[in-house]
């Protein structure tokens, strides 16, 4: 079975001048950090690490951390960390696996998953849109949205992808009352007679507290078909983060290499062949799906206005947007009709879109350097791109926070070290956060890199999120400004609620063990605490991870990283 490390102390509460420190910057702030360098300095090149790698005389690195417990740059959400939860996988929603994705840091989790589903399946019915020709995506009997409501709530939060791309009986595109009332489904409340109005095809959303109140039931002793919603919960979800549809740019508009996700706003098709002979269809183009978004997210939010609406965004293109032909217009032209009423952007984190021409040579030096187009790095690319795009099209000072769904690895890197994906998700996991991004998924609950179905064993990328959950360890907790003098370590630090103060060190490097000083400025210290090491496995399979004390003689010390490692330290600050 996989090991539980218990990272809690107990101690008092944190002070009340660090509660009052420990804030969310404003969704600007939070990009321009990036921007400006505060989330790159664990970013490295290519050409530096081989350099690096060239002195076989060097046995071991050295570096240099100071952290200011007095600057804080972000804090952990409950929407912070999550992954899919698919409908095809009735194992996603067992409450079994909850003590798993607990100890991975997980609190949220994406419905119905990735990719193409979303805009085909309807919660109401727990099935999905059959368009001419169309296949049918697989749901399993209890991947239905009750069974995820409640494995929601035990971890935290749901991040909701609502139906953009198919009615109920898949002859057009989805309807914004049926998102609504999967709105009040989760977060209405029984005695809200507001109606919800009929949909195009003149179907009867009937009220909220309809929907609310079916919620709140026990089963009927007859089956009318509902039974599967009646889960005697009374009270709301109240779930905050809600998309309309997913990587909606795929549906055929820009032709055959986008047909991905199907949209029946166009004509249907007759096969999914056929989506890629919707090239330029205007009821496809942005422009319509900015038309449509503020349609949803006003139905959306005239059910419950504290919900933040986000969209479905393409990855800013690379490395020109004027020359580039890759959906070059999609991000602009919604931001452009819809950009007052989004609160977040979505995008699809994949290291490819970045790359320079020759992306396959990616290798294990090149994916940690999370380097992008003429050795830029990725975060300050993406950022850079978003910002510049919300100047042009946005009202003043409204700057819609980002969320990755999925941010993960592409299959293709030459990755011959297991724990190189725990390295980089623990690091590049911890960047994001600190961008103030909304929501961060991986691609997957279930498979390879994650859990084991049977949750016996688990992979590289579970193991780099307990190390970054052993620092950023509950809602609350707040990032603070660490630097590292060395572009091989890279290193994240924290102030938890709970009083103690984490360190996160992540060593690059593949041969040398690093020595790294670490200094603590604007807090004390206590001297006795915990050091979590997360190494490779035996003969280089999988990971381990090691709990020892840890002392520490002052607000200075040294710390001996192995190569290829993470190692954690937590310590109490008596502040």
């Amino acid at each position: 079975m996989i090991g539980s490390l218990d990272f809690d102390f107990s101690s008092s509460a944190i002070s009340q001048d660090r509660k009052e420190k420990a804030m969310v910057c404003s969704p600007e702030q939070c990009l321009r950090s990036e921007k400006e360098g505060r989330g790159l300095k664990n970013a490295l090149t290519l050409s530096a690490l081989c350099l690096v790698f060239s002195l076989p005389a060097c046995a071991q690195n050295r570096a240099n951390v100071t952290i200011d417990l007095g600057k804080v740059v972000n804090v952990l959400t409950e929407t912070s960390l999550g992954l899919p939860v698919v409908t095809s996988d009735e194992n996603s929603f067992s409450e079994a696996g909850i003590a798993n994705l607990r100890a991975a840091g997980i609190t949220s989790v994406r419905y119905p998953g990735n990719r193409g589903v979303p805009d085909l399946y309807h919660w109401s019915t727990n099935t999905t849109s059959h368009y001419s020709g169309g296949d049918v995506p697989y749901v399993a009997p209890k991947s239905n949205i009750a069974n995820l409501a409640l494995l929601a709530e035990k971890l935290g939060q749901a991040v909701m992808v609502v139906n953009y791309g198919s009615n109920l009986e898949g002859t057009g595109g989805g309807e914004s009352a049926e998102a609504a009332a999967l709105v009040a489904y989760t977060n209405g409340h029984a005695g809200d007679t507001r109606a919800l109005g009929k949909d195009s095809a003149g179907k009867d959303w009937r009220t909220v507290g309809d929907w609310a109140s079916i919620r709140g039931q026990a089963p009927l002793a007859v089956d009318d078909g509902l039974n599967f919603l009646r889960i005697q919960h009374p009270n709301p979800f109240a779930f905050k983060l809600w998309q309309v549809g997913d990587e909606v740019y795929n549906n055929g508009y820009y032709g055959g290499d986008h047909t991905g996700n199907p949209d029946l706003h166009g004509a249907v098709p007759s096969s999914p062949k056929d989506l890629g002979k919707l090239k330029g269809n205007a009821k496809l183009s942005p422009a319509a799906y900015a038309a449509n978004f503020k349609q949803f997210a006003q139905a959306m939010k005239d059910v419950d206005p504290a919900i933040l609406v986000g969209a479905a965004f393409a990855f800013p293109p690379d490395p020109d947007p004027n020359n580039h032909t890759w959906v070059p217009d999609w991000n602009k032209e919604v931001l452009k009709g819809a950009c007052a009423n989004l609160d977040f952007v979505t995008l699809d984190w994949n290291l490819q879109y970045l790359l320079s021409p020759d992306y396959k040579t990616l290798d294990e030096a090149s994916l940690l350097a999370n380097q992008g187009y003429n050795q830029t790095p990725l975060i300050d690319q993406v950022v850079s791109r978003m910002l510049d795009d919300y100047k042009r099209s946005c009202p003043a000072g409204h700057v819609p926070r980002l969320a990755f769904a999925p941010a993960a690895v592409a299959a293709w890197p030459k990755v011959e070290h297991p724990l190189v994906k725990g390295l980089w998700v623990a690091d590049f996991y911890a960047m994001l956060i600190e961008s103030g991004s909304a929501n961060i998924n991986w691609n997957e609950m279930y498979g390879d890199s994650m859990l084991s179905a049977d949750r016996k064993t688990a992979g590289a990328v579970y193991f780099g999120l307990q190390m970054l959950h052993a620092v950023i360890h509950s809602p609350g907790d707040a990032l603070v400004d660490t630097r590292s003098s060395t572009k091989l370590v890279a290193a994240h630090a924290s102030h938890r609620r709970d009083g103690f103060v984490g360190l996160m060190l992540i060593n690059k490097d593949p041969q040398n063990a690093a020595t790294v000083t670490v200094t603590f400025k604007n807090g004390t210290l206590g001297s006795t605490g915990k050091r979590i090491d997360c190494v490779s496995g035996p003969s280089g399979a999988g990971a381990k991870l090691a709990v020892s004390p840890f002392s520490a003689p002052s607000e200075e010390f040294t710390v001996t990283v192995p190569a290829y490692a993470i190692t954690d330290i937590l310590l109490p600050d008596h502040k």
